[in-house]
């Protein structure tokens, strides 16, 4: 990748009080929440970078300071916007260009800064000082300065013109560009051709003559002298003009403003013809084209392109071909954007999200995810257009099936926490791999906040292993002194059968719990059996006409209710289930369990008889088998919502102040 923004660090600009990306991916797709402020940072980006951006754009006013700045823009606030520019250690011209402004060596970094402070008077004793007016301080008090390098002094001007920045706005009203001369970027391909001067002579004449053939038309040199005759009459002798039709000046230095682009070799298609989405691609191609070839005239060093929400009218395959394209080839490239399509052909590393906080907007970047080139590679076909909204969420409950995707909003409904008011997602793995995907989304890459269930998977399989949950778990902590603790220790679980097993076993899961990690029982269908037997009765019955099946699956809950459960009735069960369709089975299970009133149904198998006793992570973990799938959506409520997961159901059914406690006073 050649020249690229490698770092952003802003302070006090719009929603930013202090936002660091210190991995600023060459190709960037900026994702967040409306109002979050993806166009802010642009704007942060231009008010360094963009040579066409007036100076009067570059002078703050009282709506550019963060809102929480406890001075504001009258009591003296400085805003700073700091850029490195990286990949140019191979480019000698880059280096020309912008060595001012470089930093570091190994790589070479180049650093812009823009700064928005009071102005300063000059004490030659004690060097530059903040004008002291007496009074709150207006944007008049104020000036900006952008420099390169460490250095005020240092003149970024030059550098603007060698790095060329475009933006791009949203919705951008790209027909009428291209059909406007002086904004259409069709100009500068066409001007900078080198033209045979006889040849556009004889354009010029023949165009001349058929012009004249045209006004020969006894119609039109009627309604040519219907005009001149309105116009004189209108304007007097004085000002008076004399109208002539035509298609094209004859002038060979102006025919080149009479070229339009056509979409078809007979050229009966123009843009005007088009859709607004094919236009502005149209225009991002003549844009890419044109400064591709002023780079190749070496005009300037670098191009940065920025494109704000590029999906609007387009077609979704032309967005997932288009932009699965742009992002891997061509000049860095910035996008923002809302649209799961355009986010599910990106490169895993390319991803900057934008997070709204009580002191400010914050972002984490993709581009240093700590996996493996395959681990990325599966990520990306992870990431499709039904999984891109885990980059959009606010928090994010990692799964392992489609079982899961159904049953887990269910149980929060009943709760009275609604998953999609708070941004959460619940998101499969398809599978039990969840390493590569909390790395997605831990403190190096997305750094969202988010649990993971699986499966306990206790019963010994086929190959004799047992216990493959807790393994699966202790393979996830992050310290790998642990990992190997907790392995050695899930080795010496004694047998399940015994009085012991349970004892032992749950400070493991509790361990796991503490990393955001939530292990069953057995599986989430036998898990379920404890808390909601009937309802998982009632779900079969009204897919299943079977007698038999009906009957084995009513003794398989009945089972699993026992101290010591069968496994042969278990595998019983579970084929019935199977035979119908995990997916198909939880999805009817899930109507029934959005209804049940779960706070009685938590209070009864919780043994809890008080109305007054909190439904807080302590009565979750009375509750067998299921506890796991209750005190990881306890934990998911507190990082999504700050309250407890029955909180808000208990002051609605109740009438009282929930007394819950928060998952780290387990």
């Amino acid at each position: 990748m050649g020249l690229h923004i490698s770092r952003i660090e802003l302070q006090n600009f719009r929603n930013f009080q202090h936002l660091v990306i210190d991995n600023f991916p060459a190709h960037a797709v900026i994702v967040g929440e409306n109002g979050v402020g993806k166009s802010n940072l642009l704007e942060a980006i231009r008010l360094v970078l963009d040579p066409s951006l007036p100076d009067a754009r570059r002078l703050l006013r009282e709506e550019d300071i963060f809102e929480g700045h406890p001075a504001g823009l009258s009591g003296g606030a400085e805003v700073t916007i700091v850029v490195d520019l990286q990949g140019y250690d191979d480019d000698d011209d880059a280096k020309g260009v912008l060595s001012t402004a470089t930093v570091d060596f190994a790589p070479y970094t180049a650093r812009l800064t823009y700064r928005f402070a009071p102005r300063t008077e000059i004490d030659t004793s004690a060097g530059p000082t903040v004008q002291v007016t007496g009074r709150p301080l207006t944007a008049q008090d104020y000036d900006f300065v952008v420099f390169a390098g460490a250095s005020e002094t240092n003149d970024v001007r030059r550098i603007r013109r060698e790095v060329a920045l475009r933006v791009l706005p949203a919705l951008r009203d790209a027909e009428a560009d291209l059909n406007n001369w002086r904004r259409n970027p069709l100009r500068d391909l066409l001007e900078r051709l080198p033209l045979d001067p006889a040849n556009l002579e004889a354009t010029a004449s023949a165009i001349a003559t058929a012009v004249d053939q045209l006004t020969k038309d006894a119609n039109v040199a009627k309604l040519e002298k219907h005009l001149t005759d309105r116009l004189q009459a209108m304007l007097g002798p004085r000002l008076a003009v004399e109208p002539t039709l035509g298609f094209a000046s004859s002038q060979p230095d102006e025919l080149i403003r009479a070229v339009r682009l056509f979409l078809d070799a007979a050229r009966r298609t123009s843009i005007t013809d088009t859709s607004l989405g094919s236009a502005n691609v149209i225009y991002l191609g003549l844009l890419l084209e044109a400064l591709s070839q002023q780079r190749l005239d070496e005009q300037f060093v670098a191009t940065l392109i920025a494109v704000e929400e590029p999906e609007a009218h387009l077609h979704v395959s032309l967005q997932r071909h288009l932009f699965g394209y742009l992002l891997r080839s061509g000049p860095a490239l910035i996008l923002t954007t809302h649209s799961p399509h355009i986010a599910a052909v990106a490169p895993i590393r390319s991803f900057i999200v934008l997070r709204a906080t009580q002191i400010g907007t914050v972002g984490a970047s993709t581009a240093a995810l700590p996996v493996t080139s395959e681990q990325a590679a599966d990520l990306e076909r992870y990431i499709d257009i039904s999984r891109a909204e885990v980059l959009f969420a606010s928090a994010v409950i990692l799964v392992e099936g489609l079982a899961e995707l159904y049953v887990l909003p269910a149980l929060a409904a009943a709760a009275g926490f609604d998953l999609d008011s708070y941004g959460t997602v619940v998101a499969s793995v398809h599978g039990t791999d969840f390493k590569p995907y909390r790395a997605l989304l831990g403190p190096s890459g997305l750094n969202t906040p988010h649990v993971i269930i699986t499966d306990g998977d206790a019963a010994p399989d086929k190959h004799d292993r047992r216990e493959a949950g807790l393994k699966r778990g202790a393979n996830l902590h992050p310290d790998p002194t642990h990992t190997e603790a907790l392995l050695e220790q899930v080795q010496l679980l004694p047998d399940q059968g015994t009085a012991a097993y349970h004892t032992d076993r749950g400070p493991l899961a509790v361990t796991l719990e503490s990393i955001g990690v939530y292990v069953g029982a057995q599986t989430l269908e036998t898990d379920l059996c404890t808390l909601f037997g009937n309802e998982i009765l009632q779900a079969f019955q009204e897919l299943s006409s079977n007698t038999n099946a009906i009957n084995e699956v009513r003794s398989g809950i009945t089972n699993e209710q026992s101290p010591a459960p069968d496994p042969d009735i278990r595998k019983d069960m579970l084929k019935r289930i199977s035979d119908l369709g995990k997916g198909r089975f939880a999805q009817r299970l899930a109507a029934h369990l959005c209804t049940v009133d779960l706070p009685a149904r938590i209070r009864a198998a919780a043994q809890i008889t008080d109305p007054d006793t909190p439904l807080d992570a302590r009565a979750l973990r009375r509750l067998g088998t299921a506890s796991y799938l209750f005190l990881a959506l306890d934990d998911i409520s507190h990082k999504a919502r700050g309250t407890s997961l029955l909180a808000t159901r208990q002051t609605t059914t109740e009438n009282s102040e929930p007394r819950g406690t928060d998952a780290a006073g387990q």
